[in-house]
């Protein structure tokens, strides 16, 4: 197949989980991501300008009623949450911005914040806030608005921490190692060395080490850099 002529947005058919409306959201065809490199937040970096960040297209958003969410959303949306959406989201529903065709930074960052706020309208688990949050964040990181990246860095760890202590994620999918090494990192991005080198220890001492090494060996790597720049820090 000739990529020349391919389009790297595809539409792609969702159901929304609050008023079930069917439609189409672009997404990015797999093909097309090709990011420069992978920070060891695993946060993407792509060249600048570039179109083909399925960060941006991470939430989707309803065309018929604003209700915004990510994959992670459950289906199950209680009779309360419903009233609040009808009265916070649709009857306020922003039919200004095109968030079903090819999104620019700005739209993609409105769009995340709406998710955030659908997920507390319906309370979402913690892990669905903590994955929008750090997503969103390394969405700034792109920009170099190093102050929302750390504002967003800051939520994505407290609510990894709170889906560690109360267990709200799916380990299957989201291995506990890797939760915890998340957390030890976005700290040691945001200088708190002490807490970084916490959370890599209890990676490394994890009785699932040695299923998951790939965590293990990242929270080895990462608590000699936390720690070579704490004793930096405090020269």
């Amino acid at each position: 197949m000739d990529l020349s002529t391919l389009d790297p947005l595809y539409d792609k058919k969702v159901k929304c989980p609050y008023c079930h409306n069917t439609f189409t959201t672009k997404k990015v065809r797999s093909r097309f991501v090709k990011p420069l490199k992978v920070e060891q937040d695993f946060g993407p970096v792509f060249k600048d300008g570039e179109g083909n960040n399925p960060l941006l297209y991470y939430v989707t958003v309803c065309s018929e009623c604003g209700f915004s969410f990510s994959e992670d959303f459950s289906n199950h949306i209680s009779q309360t949450a419903r009233n609040k959406i009808q009265k916070e989201i649709s009857e306020k529903m922003d039919r200004v911005t095109d968030f079903w065709g090819k999104r620019d930074f700005n739209q993609a960052v409105r769009a995340y914040k709406l998710a955030i706020y659908s997920g507390q309208l319906v309370q979402e688990k913690h892990i669905v806030f903590a994955n929008l949050c750090l997503r969103l964040a390394w969405l700034y990181r792109s920009t170099d608005n190093q102050k929302e990246e750390s504002r967003f860095l800051q939520l994505a760890a407290s609510e990894f921490e709170k889906s560690y202590i109360h267990t709200d994620f799916n380990p299957e999918t989201t291995p506990e190692l890797s939760i915890l090494y998340l957390i030890g990192e976005i700290n040691r991005r945001l200088g708190n060395y002490n807490v970084a080198i916490k959370y890599f220890t209890a990676v490394a001492e994890h009785p699932d080490r040695s299923r998951y090494t790939k965590y293990v060996n990242y929270a080895r790597e990462q608590w000699q850099l936390a720690a070579r720049e704490y004793r930096e820090k405090k020269e």
